[in-house]
């Protein structure tokens, strides 16, 4: 093989993608208000795979009566962000056959299933050409391959060399050829994505999708995780409409009950005094991974995190009762909400089963079909007299 030029990779041009939330009132957080399925996560793990792996698929929702619920699921093995990473493409479908859900007395499901990625996934999907025409892919293809693999390069060859090489054929490698094949097998990504067909009496369909490539089982740098959950706890603050600030006052009396501690799950329930004159957060905090960039290997970028939040009032859950509110103790919509949350108890004897949903996100990466990881952890908050 052949030293890289990792400066070639300047070739490429980066598609620059944006989040927007048109924002959504409290019912959209706030679960058994209505008689309907509510599906909040489906989790992969691992979020990245390479053909031949197995990943993890669970589908999380809640329902008001789960014996009226049937779910389907498929998936599509040759799936296209389409030609301005707008017009979704779904080919090629397999209907899975999956175990039963679970649900708990407050209406939460859980289906849980294993995947076997197919050898040809790659081959398969129509996202990447037989023919490669990406300019970095091809350079790369070129310098390591070399002619095997093909004028120009095509995918095949570079599937057939990406799958046979082992770690020891990449620790063996010089430092350059090692980036490069890292680099190489970041962007040889394709997308598949289940679905899963939620149906009472109406259809919900809810989706999740999994990158398939070889950086994880070549141990590259680029290697999408899961985020994990370090923290999970509400503060009590013995004061009236506290400022997030003051969760960082050693002045200021207050108290944390946790659900997780440095990763370790504590408790799934906490009782806290309730006091008409306290305030109350909930705070969870996470991993986050660093990566390089595709458009310049030497640039590590950190990922950016997205909180959902999501409750039910276990004592009355058909109280209109908003429980999370912005600093000031007002309505807050789902967008607003960050790591730190300021919680409205309602009373002594007011329940809440919180849940916190953490997605992370690769935004220079998307054009390149990582998608991204997700975390879900959840505890129950009870409020009772001091």
């Amino acid at each position: 093989m052949r030293n890289i030029r990792l400066g070639m990779l300047l070739l490429l041009v980066v598609v620059g993608v944006s989040a927007c939330s048109d924002g959504f009132p409290d019912e959209e957080m706030h679960f058994g208000l209505e008689e309907k399925v509510r599906p909040y996560a489906i989790i992969i793990d691992p979020p990245e795979a390479a053909p031949g792996d197995t990943v993890l698929v669970t589908l999380l929702a809640q329902t008001s009566d789960p014996d009226e619920l049937d779910i389907s699921w498929r998936v599509a093995m040759d799936y296209s962000l389409g030609m301005y990473e707008t017009d979704e493409i779904e080919r090629q479908y397999h209907t899975l056959d999956v175990p039963l859900p679970q649900t708990d007395a407050d209406g939460f499901l859980n289906q849980t299933f294993q995947w076997v990625v197919p050898d040809s996934a790659i081959l398969n999907a129509s996202d990447i050409p037989e023919v490669l025409d990406d300019p970095a892919m091809v350079y790369l293809a070129e310098e390591l391959i070399g002619p095997e693999a093909g004028s120009p390069p095509t995918k095949s060859a570079v599937n057939a060399w990406l799958s046979a090489l082992t770690m020891d054929d990449v620790n063996e490698m010089s430092s350059m050829e090692r980036e490069a094949t890292w680099a190489l097998a970041d962007r040889f990504a394709i997308q598949v994505r289940f679905r899963a067909a939620l149906r009472t009496d109406a259809v919900v369909d809810v989706t999740r999708n999994l990158t398939v490539r070889y950086t994880n089982a070549l141990e590259g740098p680029n290697t999408n995780e899961n985020s994990r959950v370090r923290h999970l706890y509400v503060v009590a603050i013995e004061k009236a409409n506290a400022p997030m600030e003051d969760l960082y006052n050693e002045q200021v009396p207050q108290s944390g009950y946790f659900f997780i501690s440095v990763f370790d799950r504590i408790n799934d329930s906490v009782q806290i005094p309730y006091h008409s004159d306290w305030t109350y957060y909930i705070i969870n905090t996470f991993t986050i991974q660093g990566y390089t960039a595709p458009f310049d290997p030497t640039i590590e970028v950190w990922e950016s995190i997205l909180n959902h939040w999501y409750y039910y009032r276990q004592d009355q859950p058909l109280s209109e009762h908003h429980f999370f509110a912005d600093e000031d103790g007002g309505d807050v919509e789902m967008y607003e909400l960050d790591g730190t949350v300021r919680i409205m108890p309602d009373g002594v004897g007011s329940i809440f089963r919180v849940v916190a949903a953490v997605r992370d996100i690769r935004y220079e990466w998307v054009s390149y079909n990582a998608v991204p990881g997700q975390v879900v952890e959840e505890g129950t908050v009870e409020f009772e007299a001091p």
